[in-house]
């Protein structure tokens, strides 16, 4: 085994590809609409003064997003996938019928983003962190082991990837709990064909740039029930309920969505089949490389589930040792990983604050998992070059 910080043998010879030249994979290639798919538009918007407070294409862009997702109620659109999540937390609790100013406990992986916990504790609420399993999402089996008395579980759709959803509803109906999905990386991602929303959970979606559909910034929540839909838009609103007097019934904040997100949104959308294809066909060709490397004790793969799709928001890799030799040499060849994602209960804020239950798997994994590139538009070379810097590097050590 090497010594820490050494590299890999670079002998990796790239030229029939690339010309002997080194090929750069940023970490996201986000897909957009040419300027002309929108200009007119656009201007239209802009001449009308329609450029936000639920103007025309945002109220468009909800209901093609109601008609993607088969969902009872149209989608209520934010300004990003945070405030989504933000909202729906806070418009659950206000149901549940506890004050701004009062607290309960709500059980999360600590495997996620950081904004999923920011969101519970912006909400005044007390996050308890939880395990996952080998497909890297929350785990029903040990959160049932548990006897914290929550109200809540936020699970989240970690890298597109779906938990066990029947396991989750069920403890969380077993322990009178209300389940919400943080799935701000698995747009198009389905259990059993199905979105969770169609299972009667709320949900929430990001459109960030970042994301495999994207409006340039934006988010999304789905709800089942129609008096959530109308408490959701009174949040996004600043919590009015009225104008004459812009009276609140609930303090909200200014998170609408703009006209140009809405449009992006909607030019995405009209090509969101291209997008899944694209990305099912690359898919295939990263699971079938890295199942080979995972047969060779090399690393692991994030268990998907048969009865889930996954959009795969980048290309999770649990290596046999800790990541930093990898990460240096693969962005030492230009293609860009993210230590992806990361322990919440070890960030400075978070450390030592919360209660915790037992997170052997998410500590046993948090300093080995990378997040590879993974693009709706990736060419073929790109995709070349990736599978072999990655066999270089480890053919390059005994």
């Amino acid at each position: 085994m090497q010594s820490s910080g050494a590299s890999p043998p670079r002998s990796f010879d790239s030229s029939k590809h690339t010309g002997g030249m080194k090929v750069k994979i940023n970490i996201v290639r986000p897909l957009f609409p040419g300027i002309a798919e929108l200009q007119e538009e656009f201007a239209d918007c802009l001449a009308s003064g329609m450029v936000t407070n639920n103007s025309r294409h945002v109220r468009k862009f909800e209901e093609q997003l109601q008609a993607f997702f088969s969902s009872r109620n149209p989608p209520v659109s934010f300004c990003n996938g945070e405030m989504a999540l933000f909202h729906l937390i806070q418009a659950w609790k206000e149901k549940l019928g506890y004050g701004a100013h009062e607290s309960f406990d709500v059980l999360v992986p600590s495997f996620t983003f950081s904004g999923t916990v920011n969101a519970i504790v912006l909400n005044n609420l007390r996050p308890v962190f939880c395990d996952i399993d080998e497909t890297l999402t929350l785990c029903p089996r040990k959160i049932r082991k548990n006897d914290i008395p929550a109200k809540m579980i936020v699970a989240v759709g970690v890298y597109g990837n779906l938990p066990d959803i029947d396991e989750l509803g069920k403890v969380a109906r077993e322990k009178g709990m209300v389940l919400l999905f943080d799935n701000a990386a698995a747009f198009g991602s389905r259990y059993g064909g199905k979105f969770a929303s169609n299972l009667g959970y709320g949900e929430i979606f990001s459109f960030h740039a970042t994301k495999m559909f994207s409006s340039m910034e934006g988010g999304a929540a789905v709800v089942d029930e129609p008096q959530m839909v109308e408490t959701l838009r009174h949040l996004r609103d600043f919590g009015q309920y009225e104008k004459s007097r812009g009276d609140v019934s609930i303090p909200g904040l200014n998170s609408k969505m703009q006209e140009i997100s809405a449009l992006v949104g909607l030019k995405n959308l009209d090509r969101i089949g291209f997008i899944l294809e694209s990305r099912s066909r690359r898919i295939g060709r990263y699971r079938e490389f890295f199942m080979g490397l995972e047969k060779k004790g090399r690393l692991r793969n994030m268990v998907v589930r048969d009865n889930v799709l996954c959009t795969y928001l980048y290309y999770p890799v649990i290596l046999e040792e800790e990541a930093t030799d990898f990460v240096n040499y693969m962005q030492g060849m230009e293609v860009a990983v993210r230590r992806y994602y990361t322990a919440v209960h070890d960030l400075r804020y978070y450390k030592d604050k919360y209660a915790a239950m037992n997170l052997d798997v998410t500590d046993g994994i948090k300093d080995r998992i990378v997040a590879l590139p993974l693009h709706t538009d990736m060419s073929d070379g790109e995709i070349e070059y990736l599978f072999e810097t990655v066999t270089n590097y480890f053919g390059g050590r005994s």
